[in-house]
């Protein structure tokens, strides 16, 4: 494998890792989310504690869609390096 491939397949690998953490923490966001309703005033906290985690899960997502999309485009430029060293037009 020539070093072009080489270095790609290394970002795909810190682009997959990042993708998993970011699954990961979203995750654990997820399980701290409540799906009750919240009637009564002395526990208004809760609603601003559950408002923060909707934020943060809305936040997180964005990223891991901006994640996906440079993960997919990444990998069909190493599958046309690949394949373009393969047929010896590089």
């Amino acid at each position: 494998m020539s070093g072009t491939v080489m270095n790609l397949l290394i970002l795909e690998s810190v682009v997959t890792a990042l993708a998993i953490a970011m699954l990961a923490y979203r995750a654990m966001l997820d399980m701290k989310e409540e799906d009750h309703i919240i009637l009564d005033a002395a526990e208004s906290h809760l609603a601003r504690d559950q408002a923060s985690i909707r934020q943060k899960v809305t936040t997180i997502s964005k990223y891991i869609k901006v994640v996906a999309i440079t993960w997919s485009v990444l990998l069909v430029v190493i599958f046309g390096v690949w394949l373009a060293q393969g047929l010896n037009l590089i």
